[in-house]
C-alpha cells in the first residue's frame, strides 16, 4: 500500500491551472542554487576552485549569493560533470559532497519538515515539493512492505527512482542525494530509524552510502533494481522535536505558491527547454515531453504557439547551443554530429552552416556561451 501523498513523483504537486498538468518531472522545474552550492563548497573542500566548478554553467560566484537565482537541473550536472573530471569518478566522492547538505539550506521545504509534526508527516508533505530542494531524485513512500533483508520486520519503504537522471552523473547523484538526506536528518536531530538499504549502486558505492546512514555492509544490498531505504513503522510516527502542525501547514502553504510562481514565469517553452537540455545524448520526441508533462501533444503544440514558439524550434534552438558548447571545447565534428543525434555528419554541417554562416569546421574559435535563460 502507497501512502497518499507519497505516490506522488518527486517534484510534483496539486499545481494551479496556470502549470501544465497535476504533475510535474524534476526537469520541468527551475530550482534555487541551493544544490549547485553545496557542490562547490565539496569541490573547494577538495582543492578545486569556484570558476573551475562552475565552468560551462553560465553562472559565476557572485550568482551563488544571489538568493534570487534559479537554475535548471542540466546545469547541476555540468557541474556534477566538473567535479568528476577534475577529482575522478571514483566511489564516494557524490557521498562525500553530500555532507555538506543540510535542511537549513535546502529553505522553506527544510523548514516545514522540520515542522513536522511526525516523520511521516514530514516525508509526506516534502515529497511532493522535493523540484524545490536540491534532489534529483523522485522520492515516494511505500508502507506494508517486508525488510530488505527479508527479516520480517514491520517497515515502510522510502524509494528514491534514478530512471531520470543521465547515466554519466547517475551514480555520483544517487551517492550524493542519499548521503545528503543522511547529512540533513541527522543534523536536525530527526531519527528515521533506517534499518537496511537496497540501492542500484555496485558494491563499494554501496557500503559507503549505507555508513552514512549508519550501516553496516550485512545490511545494504547493491546492484538492486531500485533504490530503497527501510524504515521501521514504529519511527515513521515519531514525533518531531520542533513539530508543529499549524506551522508545517504555513510552510507547506508557501512551498505550493512558490512552486507554482516558477513553474508559471518560465512558461510552458522554459520547460520543454529544459527537458531537450536535460540528456547528453537522448532527444526526446514531442510526444514522449507531451506524455511526461501529463498533457497531450495537441495541447503542447496549442501551448507552445501561444507562447511564439514550437517544439521543433526549441529543439533546433538547443541543438544550436550545444553545438557552439562542443565545438568551444574542440569536440572534433563527427561526435558533435552524434551527441546531437544527427544520422550523418553531413546533415549537421549543413545544419550549423545555416545556423552560423560557416562550417563547423571554420567554427572552432572561443564561444561566448549565453546565460542560460
Amino acid at each position: 500500500m502507497t501512502s497518499s501523498s507519497g505516490s506522488a513523483a518527486l517534484g510534483s504537486a496539486a499545481l494551479g491551472s496556470r502549470t501544465l498538468g497535476s504533475t510535474s518531472p524534476v526537469w520541468a522545474v527551475p530550482r534555487g542554487t541551493e544544490g549547485i552550492r553545496i557542490m562547490v563548497d565539496g569541490g573547494v573542500a577538495r582543492g578545486m576552485t569556484t570558476t573551475e566548478c562552475l565552468a560551462g554553467t553560465g553562472l559565476d560566484a557572485v550568482d551563488l549569493d544571489d538568493e534570487t537565482e534559479q537554475i535548471w537541473a542540466h546545469q547541476e550536472f555540468v557541474v556534477i560533470r566538473n567535479l568528476l573530471g577534475a577529482l575522478g569518478d571514483r566511489p564516494g566522492l557524490g557521498a562525500g559532497i553530500g555532507a555538506h547538505s543540510t535542511l537549513g539550506r535546502t529553505g522553506v521545504i527544510g523548514f516545514m519538515m522540520l515542522a513536522g509534526p511526525t516523520v511521516r508527516a514530514a516525508l509526506d508533505r516534502a515529497i511532493p515539493y522535493l523540484a524545490l530542494s536540491p534532489t534529483h531524485l523522485r522520492f515516494s513512500l511505500e508502507e506494508g512492505s517486508a525488510g530488505p533483508n527479508g527479516d520480517g520486520i514491520d517497515v515502510a519503504s522510502l524509494l528514491a527512482a534514478d530512471d531520470e537522471i543521465p547515466a554519466d552523473v547517475r551514480t555520483f547523484v544517487v551517492e550524493r542525494d542519499l548521503a545528503g538526506l543522511a547529512a540533513a536528518l541527522r543534523g536536525a536531530q530527526i531519527d528515521v530509524g533506517i534499518t537496511g538499504l537496497e540501492t542500484t549502486l555496485g558494491p563499494e558505492s554501496a557500503v559507503i552510502l549505507g555508513e552514512s546512514w549508519g550501516l553496516t555492509a550485512d545490511e545494504v544490498r547493491p546492484h538492486a533494481e531500485r533504490n530503497r531505504l527501510a524504515i521501521t513503522r514504529e519511527r515513521l510516527d515519531a514525533r518531531l522535536p520542533q513539530g508543529d502542525e499549524n506551522t508545517a501547514k504555513l510552510f507547506e502553504r508557501q512551498c505550493r505558491e512558490l512552486l507554482d510562481d516558477r513553474l508559471a514565469r518560465v512558461g510552458v517553452a522554459g520547460q520543454v527547454r529544459s527537458r531537450l537540455r536535460h540528456e547528453r545524448l537522448s532527444w526526446p520526441s514531442m510526444a514522449e515531453v507531451a506524455s511526461e508533462l501529463h498533457i497531450d501533444v495537441r495541447t503542447l503544440r496549442r501551448r507552445l504557439a501561444a507562447e511564439g514558439t514550437s517544439f521543433r524550434r526549441l529543439l533546433d534552438e538547443v541543438r544550436h547551443h550545444r553545438a557552439l558548447e562542443l565545438l568551444a571545447l574542440r569536440v572534433p565534428v563527427s561526435e558533435v554530429a552524434r551527441e546531437l543525434g544527427y544520422s550523418e555528419t553531413a546533415t549537421f554541417t549543413r545544419t550549423f552552416t545555416r545556423w552560423e554562416g560557416v562550417p563547423p569546421s571554420r567554427a572552432r574559435r572561443a564561444v561566448q556561451i549565453e546565460r542560460v535563460p
